[in-house]
């Protein structure tokens, strides 16, 4: 009995996988002659009920190329659910990336032997998020996929319809929510001791190109040499713990820091081009401090069953309390 109990949670804990999410904001601002008639959360459920009517009405959803224009680069996103819940103010969404690249194949169960997917069609990674209109502003519980849309994908998504389809918009504003406060960091910066960078070559054109041709055409001229896989940068500018004249200052360090931070919280999309961003800096009371992008960002995980968690209803159940504890404090 006590075995086939510790065997049966075993069985259990080897299904689970651990899911994240991470919050933000998104803003729409209106048009100037459509200003008195919709405002942000307008916008939001504009989009969201054009999507819903593509996909209930029509049959059909609405494929976005989000690297339309570069050869080879293809980043088709789509959304395939936008279902509306009323008395909540929210909508259960979930968007999905078609896979490029490589072709995956498939074992049959009881054979040693690949089967090719291209007769099932298009292979598709799928994030759910979740919207919430009840403020000012919406705020959106979006899942962590790696190999799927990601939040920069899901801004520009909307805006894209917003403004290309319902044309109703002209700017969109995103927050990412952090539990390490950006603008602590601006405000109490004195002097960076050390930078941690990493970065996958094909992420830098997600940068900003002003940035890129600033700070990052080294790590550009070694991707496009060398083709490595990662560019990790480890920089030292100052012996922790001495005393700091103003003269010493790394005001060329600073410059970057405090450059990079603006950037992360006006057009929070150049997060993704990250693996890594750690910088290490003494604030204003001689203390140093530790600023960590990647661990900065204010998200829970949960252990998760992805065989029985297949339904939207069923992703949202998992997501709203944390998300209910969030709105209450804004």
């Amino acid at each position: 009995m006590q075995k086939s109990y510790y065997k049966q949670m075993k069985s259990i804990q080897e299904n689970l996988t651990e899911v994240k999410f991470q919050y933000f904001s998104l803003k729409f601002t209106p048009l100037n002659h459509l200003k008195e008639k919709y405002n942000s959360n307008d916008i939001m459920r504009n989009v969201a009920t054009y999507i819903s009517r593509k996909l209930q009405e029509d049959k059909e959803g609405h494929l976005i190329d989000r690297h339309e224009g570069r050869p080879n680069s293809m980043r088709e996103l789509f959304m395939n659910r936008a279902v509306f819940l009323p008395k909540e103010r929210r909508i259960r969404c979930s968007m999905a990336l078609l896979r490029s690249g490589r072709e995956p194949l498939l074992k049959p169960r009881e054979q040693f032997k690949l089967v090719s997917m291209n007769a099932l069609g298009s292979i598709a990674e799928e994030t759910h998020f979740f919207i919430d209109y009840s403020k000012g502003f919406s705020v959106i519980c979006i899942e962590y996929q790696h190999f799927g849309p990601r939040l920069s994908d899901i801004e520009y998504y909307f805006r894209n319809v917003a403004q290309k389809v319902l044309k109703q918009s002209k700017a969109t504003e995103v927050n990412l929510y952090m539990d390490v406060s950006i603008d602590k960091a601006l405000s109490n910066l004195k002097n960076v001791l050390n930078m941690d960078i990493k970065v996958q070559p094909k992420n830098l054109p997600q940068l900003d190109a002003d940035i890129q041709g600033k700070y990052f055409t080294g790590m550009n001229n070694i991707a496009n040499t060398l083709k490595p896989k990662y560019i990790k940068i480890e920089t030292f500018f100052q012996t922790p713990g001495k005393g700091i004249k103003s003269t010493e200052l790394n005001k060329e360090a600073n410059k970057m820091f405090i450059d990079m931070l603006q950037r992360f919280k006006g057009r929070t999309f150049n997060i993704d081009a990250f693996d890594t961003f750690v910088v290490k800096y003494e604030d204003k009371e001689g203390i140093e401090e530790v600023f960590n992008l990647l661990n900065s960002k204010r998200e829970f995980v949960i252990p998760v069953d992805l065989k029985k968690i297949t339904k939207s209803k069923d992703w949202y159940s998992l997501i709203e309390e944390d998300f209910n504890a969030l709105m209450a404090t804004l």
